[in-house]
């Protein structure tokens, strides 16, 4: 271990060098097995329907590189590593692909079972932070540019001001604006790089932890109660922790196994998914009337402008024309259910026969009144061409803190409740 001690007042921080000593004997277990969902059949007639059962934490499901980045949206790991662990790869050389990405799930568990891997998403930013997850990089140039960021950002912070705007005022204090500032510009002046990809992750991460906004409501909101946290403090500690779990997952995986998010629509597929070769497609759309994650993510995306040009190959605000989901009103839920018919009969076009599908999905209402999402989405992608291999409902244990839900979701139960399921469909 080398400590690395410096004149900020009340930061020490800890680098952890590539020889680190993982206690990765002590279970013999994989990590990821441990938190595989329950299974339970309700029926076994001529369609399997199962509870999927999932009695984890937010924090425990969080394993490995999962942790990275917090996205706000983002469906339990272990769903899409029990639906790889029933349905593998008929060859090395198949893939699936996540055309929802998000921040990467699909493409970490996959990576873990070993087993080629495409995401798609609209989001420049989520495309980053999924393709940092699945790097196969090497920790000591990351934590020896820590060090030097930190030993700069002492040196220099002074001459930055604070970003004159109404959005930055709302959001930030002038203090921690100012420090962002001085590591956004230190970040962007940095060469392209494995590195400077994590570490913009890292910076990003920490956007809203030293924001004025509440840490764990998905929508942006004043917390006035908030208490200021340093900013090179909490950044610091945001890229040791990602070393260390980047470097526990490293353990795991085989560095040769291709895993890449790709900037794009999912209603057109890039060419070279023209193979043959995708046999499962694992696909989470946003939950019909929850949020929009272009707001949800204004702070981030604020702070990542700088980057934009980048890593959007000059497709700037293009996460701006992602699907919407709400409100549900009927122009927008027509929109919405239109979406994922042409972004599924695209799926469909460039799949082989007996390659699968599978959408992880829930129902909605609004105003009061319960939309059957689950039902729709059946009837939609069975018009397509697909047939229901496999139909099961999930529950999830949240735990009762302040952001949790104050008791276990059931889905599976009265006819009248909203349902979340996972929706498996053979080609």
């Amino acid at each position: 271990m080398i400590t690395i001690c410096t004149n900020i007042k009340n930061i020490s921080l800890i680098m952890s060098s590539t020889s680190k000593t993982l206690d990765l004997f002590s279970d013999n277990e994989i990590i990821y097995k441990k938190y595989l969902p329950v299974i339970n059949s309700i029926s076994k007639n001529k369609l399997m329907v199962n509870e999927w059962d999932i009695p984890f934490t937010i924090k425990e499901l969080s394993y490995l590189v999962h942790s990275h980045y917090r996205y706000y949206g983002k469906f339990p790991s272990v769903v899409a590593g029990q639906i790889m662990e029933q349905l593998p790869p008929p060859s090395k050389d198949h893939y699936v692909i996540d055309n929802f990405c998000g921040s990467g799930t699909t493409l970490v568990e996959a990576q873990l079972r070993g087993i080629k891997s495409f995401g798609l998403d609209i989001s420049w930013l989520s495309a980053l932070a999924s393709n940092v997850k699945v790097s196969f990089l090497k920790i000591e140039p990351i934590t020896k540019e820590l060090s030097n960021i930190v030993i700069w950002f002492e040196n220099n912070k002074s001459e930055y001001n604070t970003p004159q705007d109404a959005f930055t005022e709302k959001w930030f204090d002038e203090t921690a604006a100012r420090d962002l500032l001085a590591i956004q510009d230190y970040l962007f002046k940095m060469a392209s790089s494995k590195t400077r990809d994590f570490l913009i992750i890292a910076f990003i991460g920490i956007v809203r932890r030293v924001s004025k906004a509440h840490d764990g409501e998905v929508r942006p909101h004043i917390n006035k109660k908030k208490k200021q946290r340093d900013v090179i403090s909490a950044f610091a500690k945001k890229v040791n922790d990602m070393c260390r779990d980047h470097e526990e997952y490293q353990y795991y995986i085989d560095g040769n196994v291709s895993s890449e998010c790709l900037l794009g629509d999912n209603l057109n597929l890039p060419d070279k998914f023209n193979d043959g070769q995708c046999y499962l497609a694992i696909s989470h759309p946003p939950y019909l009337n929850s949020f929009n994650y272009a707001p949800v993510f204004n702070l981030e995306f604020y702070w990542g402008k700088v980057f934009e040009e980048q890593y959007s190959k000059g497709m700037t605000e293009f996460y701006k024309t992602e699907m919407k989901a709400h409100p549900a009103n009927e122009t927008i839920t027509d929109k919405y259910f239109s979406h994922l018919q042409r972004c599924y009969e695209e799926m469909f076009r460039i799949q082989e026969r007996g390659a699968y599908l599978a959408i992880v999905i829930g129902d909605c209402t609004r105003n009061g009144k319960l939309i059957r999402v689950i039902d729709r989405v059946i009837k939609i992608v069975e018009e397509i061409g697909y047939s229901l291999y496999e139909l099961n409902y999930r529950t999830t244990h949240f735990g009762l803190g302040k952001y949790a839900y104050r008791h276990r979701a059931d889905y599976h139960g009265d006819i009248e409740e909203k349902k979340d399921g996972i929706l498996i469909f053979k080609k």
